[in-house]
């Protein structure tokens, strides 16, 4: 296994990844720690240098990796994901660097992994690294509009499911793709930088016919803490529009389409009341540029290559609310929420009529 975790002011994290990795429950001669410094100059990468000293033969080889440039997460993880593929490497796991394994998670995830040749990735049980009897997050939602959230955020950690879960995508803090999977999907879309980035290659892994899978016994501890910055939410907006035209069929996103725009409309609302409206206006200008186009159609050929399942199957792995705890909010509990799931219905039904007896699209 190559475990893949990119830096990026990471130097005060790293202690904890340091001591998860010389607990791992797993042989150190099958395991190799790589390192991609995309922020040289901010004593990330000394600090590996540091830490990789000082705890020796504990933990796996360290492989640190300059790509030259920050090419953000996607590009990042990529840099080292071709040469894992190119090594012939069963298995690559990312693990943010603000994460830490508990010692029983390689061992977890690659059992679940080897048990279906359908699985296309697994995701450890992410729990809070400030207090791990709760939960970050047990996989994540894809929203059928392409907003993506994590499931259970500061559920109770005894009170989740002991046997693996299907889910809509895979956490990239910690997950663990077979490289046999990505040879057939492909990586990260690199125009998508960061945010979204893992729900569309979720979302490739589920129209490929693979399975996104929890592992709960596999355990990650997670210094999570939900950003509110301004500067994500042009990554987060532009990219949620992306992957859904990039991944539906062309009659799927025309039934779409109102609620998009409707979506869009109050989203835009939202960014003016949040003081983001600057970083909405880019990323919706964005899709006038013939870079946008260019990566959509060029994003579309490569779905229509590796697409074996239907959108109308793809609808049983979406949902149709927002269920997260940093955006809960009583219009949207009681309104917003109520008018999606009829909605959703409505669409599911149109989307199943249209492809009926059509099992590719």
């Amino acid at each position: 296994i190559h475990i893949v975790t990119v830096l990026w002011k990471s130097a005060e994290f790293l202690p904890a990844l340091f001591e998860g990795l010389a607990h791992l429950d797993y042989p150190r001669e099958l395991l190799e720690m790589h390192f991609v410094d995309n922020n040289p100059g901010d004593g990330s990468r000394s600090a590996v240098e540091r830490l990789a000293h000082e705890y020796g033969d504990r933990i796996p080889r360290v492989v640190i990796h300059d790509p030259g440039w920050n090419s953000g997460f996607a590009g990042g993880n990529n840099f080292v994901l071709r040469k894992t593929i190119a090594q012939n490497i069963p298995y690559a796991y990312l693990l943010n660097h603000d994460a830490s394994f508990e010692p029983n998670a390689l061992q977890e995830a690659v059992l679940v992994a080897e048990s279906d040749p359908c699985i296309g990735s697994v995701q450890s049980l992410l729990v809070l690294q400030q207090n791990p009897d709760e939960v970050n997050s047990r996989g994540n939602a894809i929203h059928y509009l392409g907003m993506g959230y994590c499931l259970g955020y500061h559920e109770r950690r005894t009170s989740q499911a002991t046997i693996p879960q299907s889910i809509a995508y895979a956490s990239g803090a910690a997950v663990l793709y077979p490289t046999r999977v990505l040879k057939e999907v492909g990586l990260f879309d690199e125009t998508l930088w960061m945010y979204h980035e893992d729900l569309d290659l979720g979302w490739r892994i589920l129209l490929a016919g693979f399975r996104n899978v929890l592992a709960p016994k596999s355990v990650v501890r997670h210094r999570y803490e939900f950003s509110r910055s301004i500067s994500k939410w042009y990554w987060m907006e532009r990219n949620r529009i992306a992957v859904v035209l990039k991944n539906y069929r062309l009659p799927t996103i025309a039934i779409l389409l109102p609620q998009l725009f409707i979506a869009d409309l109050a989203l835009f609302a939202y960014a003016l009341k949040g003081g983001y409206w600057r970083e909405k206006l880019k990323a919706s200008l964005w899709f006038f540029t013939p870079r946008a186009w260019s990566f959509i159609l060029r994003g579309r050929r490569e779905i229509a290559r590796i697409r074996k399942m239907p959108d109308r199957i793809i609808f049983d792995s979406m949902t149709p609310i927002i269920a997260y705890q940093e955006f809960e909010d009583p219009f949207l509990k009681t309104v917003v929420n109520p008018v999606w799931r009829m909605l959703f219905v409505l669409v599911k039904a149109m989307v199943v009529w249209l492809y009926e007896g059509d099992s590719h699209r």
